[in-house]
């Protein structure tokens, strides 16, 4: 008995030991394939099938001893050059990003165990070329990101079988060329992005292969011309985006065949008018992007076809100077219109907007505006109406007292509106308390986040003070604030005129008084005549002796006369005149 409980106890106390080994065993054994399996640098998770070797990892190769149950593989911002039968072993792969690397080729065949894939991204790297057959066996890729390489051509056949693509992106490549079978297989693509790239046109059945496109991305391009029935096979295209692409003309049936269009971008080309031709009845256009041209004015009617259109954005037009009264006619839906950047833009007709009857938001900031009319809101009493007119050089006279009174209102019901953002910022007011509206802790933070942040530029005395802060009985009609430069420089002319007008005085009166008295003189003469002095020319200095030294002998006289009339002699009319007068005989005593 003593013997059997014995055995027992030591074959126990073995069974224990061997557990022991073998749970140390496994531990090891585990932790060295966790050491294999992942690599320095990367980040694994087995419970999610989930590797991620971001840029620290500096790889140079794709791990090959994963888990090959491995469902998402990331390896981005790496050193890898080649990945040829690099995922042959990761058959359940379905997300695959090999973006920011050194790839520059992508071999047949090269992912044609990965049937799983349906996300593949190999932006910014350095692929040139692509092999006629690099995405065989990617029968559920939904997702190719090849965007940011230095791609120039496309294989006719390279997409045949990615026949579940949705979404490609061929961006910033150095593509020129796009034949019509480029895109031959992708009947179910929905999203294409081809901008930054060199392409110059596109033939008439480029897009027959891809039936229901609806976003197209063929900004920065080098276009100039877009030809007729381009998009003639896009019947569900809606989002068309052609900005940038140095576009100046339009043909008239550029736009045919899309009949659900509703965004279209011709932001930023070359146009030098509203292409008013090219877009037809059958567009339902409803967003309009069509600033940064290069077009001076906006003819009548420049949209009137466009019937759906909700949204118009006119901004960035350096040229523009003039909206002819009848520019938006036809448009009555227009919901929200900008026109906002336009330096060269100093007046609008307040009746430009009379059509608009849907219009809730304009935007008109960054012109060069220094007046507003009132009608802008009264023609149909669009008090509620969302102006963003910041970024004016107004002057503040009655013109512009409606705009302080309406800026008001937008504040009252952009507080009723956002209690709680006003509460969270612990400000508690009445809402339509306008003395707490000159507050300026509260102003400011409701200034920064609407279009209330509007400033006069004139006259001196209000520049730069907010219109909304100028109440009432302090913006009043700054008319004389407002001619104080006329004044002062009227009272400087005043002065000059004046000093002008007295010299000239000072020296006439000078002229008229040397003439009288020239006159007075010339009479006084006639009249003494008689006198033999004034026959003699009026002395410079006269030399007057002493009495005794004159007359004590007649000799002294006789000489002082004499030298008299050397010094002045008679004229030769009163000389004769003289001698005659005093020729007698002289008789001796």
């Amino acid at each position: 008995m003593k013997k059997s409980s014995s055995t027992m106890m030591r074959l126990s106390k073995i069974s224990i030991i061997i557990i022991i080994i073998t749970t140390i065993l496994l531990i090891i054994i585990n932790g060295s394939n966790a050491s294999r399996t992942c690599p320095r640098g990367c980040d694994c998770i087995e419970t999610l099938l989930i590797t991620n070797c971001s840029e620290s990892s500096q790889l140079e190769y794709v791990p090959h001893t994963l888990n090959p149950a491995l469902k998402k593989l990331y390896l981005p911002q790496n050193n890898i050059r080649r990945i040829d039968s690099a995922f042959d072993v990761y058959k359940n792969l379905i997300y695959l990003d090999l973006s920011s690397n050194l790839i520059s080729t992508i071999v047949d065949d090269n992912f044609r165990y990965n049937n799983e894939l349906q996300i593949i991204l190999l932006k910014n790297n350095t692929l040139v070329t692509l092999r006629p057959k690099a995405f065989n066996g990617l029968n559920q890729l939904k997702i190719l990101d090849l965007s940011y390489n230095r791609i120039e051509m496309i294989n006719d056949t390279i997409f045949k079988n990615l026949n579940t693509l949705q979404i490609l992106d061929l961006s910033y490549n150095l593509l020129k060329v796009l034949n019509e079978n480029t895109f031959v297989g992708l009947r179910n693509l929905i999203n294409l992005n081809i901008s930054n790239n060199l392409i110059t046109k596109f033939t008439t059945n480029l897009f027959s292969n891809t039936p229901v496109l609806i976003h197209l991305n063929a900004s920065f391009n080098e276009f100039e011309h877009l030809d007729d029935n381009w998009f003639i096979a896009l019947y569900d295209l809606t989002v068309l985006d052609l900005s940038s692409c140095h576009i100046a003309s339009l043909s008239p049936n550029c736009f045919n065949g899309l009949n659900n269009l509703t965004i279209l971008n011709l932001n930023n080309n070359s146009l030098m008018a509203i292409p008013s031709a090219s877009f037809l009845p059958k567009n339902v256009i409803q967003v309009l992007n069509i600033g940064q041209n290069p077009f001076p004015f906006i003819h009548p009617k420049s949209f009137y076809h466009l019937k759906h259109l909700k949204r118009l954005y006119i901004t960035n037009t350096s040229s523009l100077a003039k909206i002819h009264v009848d520019a938006f006619d036809g448009i009555e839906n227009v919901e929200i219109l900008e026109l906002s950047n336009n330096q060269a833009l100093k007046h609008i007709d307040a009746n430009v907007f009379d059509n608009l009857y849907s219009l809730s938001s304009l935007i008109l900031s960054n012109n060069s505006f220094e007046n507003l009319q009132i009608d802008l809101i009264t023609k149909y009493k669009k008090f509620d109406l969302y102006l963003d007119v910041r970024g004016n050089p107004f002057n503040c006279n009655c013109s512009l007292e409606w705009l302080n009174f309406h800026l008001i209102r937008m504040f009252n019901k952009t507080v009723s509106s956002n209690p709680d953002y006003f509460l969270n910022q612990n400000i508690t007011f009445p809402i339509f308390n306008l003395a707490t509206l000159l507050n300026e802790n509260v102003s400011e933070i409701i200034m920064k986040q609407n279009a209330l942040d509007v400033r006069c530029y004139s006259p001196f005395a209000l520049k730069d003070k907010f219109i909304i802060k100028l109440h009432k009985d302090k913006f009043g009609c700054f008319l004389l604030e407002s001619i104080i430069p006329i004044i002062i420089g009227a009272m400087f002319g005043m002065l000059i005129i004046s000093g002008v007008i007295i010299l000239l005085v000072i020296q006439c009166r000078n002229q008229l008084s040397g003439f009288v008295k020239n006159q007075l003189y010339y009479n006084e003469n006639q009249r003494n005549s008689n006198n033999h002095f004034d026959l003699y020319p009026k002395p410079e200095f006269v030399f007057i002796s002493t009495y005794n030294d004159f007359y004590k002998s007649p000799a002294n006289i006789n000489a002082a006369m004499e030298e008299f009339s050397v010094h002045y002699p008679l004229n030769q009319q009163q000389a004769t005149a003289h001698h005659q007068q005093h020729q007698q005989p002289t008789t001796e005593l």
